[in-house]
């Protein structure tokens, strides 16, 4: 490992890839709808029509990619897919300069970029878990998740100022971000995959493993509930609240995240992955039965906010070590099977909690999704060997990778 415990397995290179790449999503997202209406060519409809082709290409994208992304290849898809995203987000500006008032084609350009960052996301996070092995692979996930984090709550202010000073040229604010992280992931060592363990008997190629189905479940519930705050909240309480006070709470969220994810992750390091898992859940269950009642004032709504902050500081990197494990050396398949199953769940979650306050039942959307979170303990408790063998399985991939990491990756530094 590089460098006493405040340094990051494999250096800072592939963290500072992973914020600039997500602030290339981030930048453009939050006022993408708003733009496109500002400039008249679409009703509000199909304006709401180009942005989810966005959305859901970057939520539910990875696993286009699982079997084009060959091990060894990471650094060049990182590079490629910013190519792709700066050159959809220059289309798009030269769309609506010639006023391009075709429907197909903006929801297709438009899908690009969100696929484009789908496979940035597939590939650095690939890239973590066979440059940096799996002795490492939880806390690199944890620094993953800080650099994630300081992206989303970076990315939404420089985005609100881009919005406001450029106008129509708003949508090239992406551009810089990709060129920025285009360049430094050429300073990433392609690295050689760590030796792991052989999959799963019967497993076919492309086929989940014994074990994922499970994981994955428990995943979607969880996502379910995560999505509450992240994805619907902001339009139940803002009538509450105010939108500066929701916007501090998203802030504050962050900021935890930045601030006390190593330190949560150093806390946790000897306990068992099903304990988290439970832990994690309970904690974002609790949360999300809280944000029912923003009338109670935001102290009730902090206490919320950090209950849902430490689930998600603990969930996230356990599901990502346990599915690698699962996965026997099918990386790819692994990261996109977990990040597709997280992506139909938000998408799944936010439409059904916005109808709901649609409705005027708003607080049914956050009672239905800490009962999620109570079902994933659930499942967790009734498959609680299954978990615990896919926790040993981590375990001896650690313990196979510190024998053979000498053999397999003369340095942990991840530039070159």
């Amino acid at each position: 490992m590089n460098g006493g415990r405040a340094t990051p397995p494999g250096g800072w290179t592939i963290y500072a890839v992973r914020f600039l790449t997500y602030s290339t999503w981030g930048v453009l997202y939050p006022f993408f709808t708003v733009w496109l209406l500002d400039q008249k060519l679409f009703s509000a409809a199909d304006c709401g029509l180009i942005t989810g082709a966005a959305v859901l290409a970057n939520r539910l994208g990875s696993l286009a990619f699982v079997r084009v992304l060959p091990p060894g290849r990471e650094r060049s898809a990182i590079i490629g897919s910013q190519i792709a995203m700066a050159a959809a987000a220059g289309l798009l500006c030269a769309m609506v300069s010639t006023e391009v008032a075709s429907l197909l084609a903006w929801m297709l350009v438009s899908a690009a970029f969100g696929l484009a960052g789908s496979l940035a996301t597939l590939a650095q996070l690939t890239l973590i878990v066979h440059q940096f092995g799996p002795e490492e692979t939880r806390r690199a996930f944890s620094y993953e998740n800080v650099a994630l984090n300081a992206a989303g709550g970076l990315a939404p202010f420089v985005s609100s100022l881009a919005y406001a000073a450029t106008g129509r040229f708003y949508v090239l604010a992406p551009i810089g971000f990709a060129v920025l992280a285009g360049v430094l992931a050429t300073r990433l060592a392609t690295g050689r995959v760590p030796v792991r363990r052989p999959a799963a008997k019967g497993s076919e190629p492309g086929i989940l493993p014994p074990g994922m189905p499970v994981l994955l479940g428990v995943n979607f519930l969880t996502h379910i509930t995560y999505a509450q705050f992240y994805g619907v909240f902001a339009a139940y309480a803002t009538s509450s609240l105010g939108a500066r006070d929701v916007g501090l709470l998203f802030a504050f969220a962050s900021v935890a995240i930045v601030v006390t994810q190593s330190w949560v992750t150093r806390l946790c390091r000897d306990r068992g992955e099903p304990v988290i898992i439970v832990t994690a859940n309970l904690a974002l269950g609790a949360g999300t039965a809280l944000l029912v009642a923003p009338g109670g004032g935001m102290a009730l709504m902090l206490c919320a906010v950090l209950a849902i902050t430490v689930g998600e500081m603990l969930y996230g990197p356990v599901y990502q070590t346990l599915a690698v494990a699962v996965a026997g050396g099918r990386t790819s398949l692994a990261v996109g099977a977990l990040t597709f199953v997280w992506g139909l769940a938000e998408s799944l979650a936010v439409a059904a909690g916005l109808w709901l306050i649609g409705a005027g039942l708003g607080p049914v959307t956050f009672l239905l999704g800490a009962a999620a979170a109570v079902a994933a303990v659930v499942i967790v408790a009734v498959f609680h060997r299954r978990f615990a063998a896919m926790a040993a399985s981590a375990t001896a991939d650690s313990a196979e990778a510190s024998g053979a990491v000498s053999a397999v990756r003369p340095t942990a530094d991840s530039t070159s």
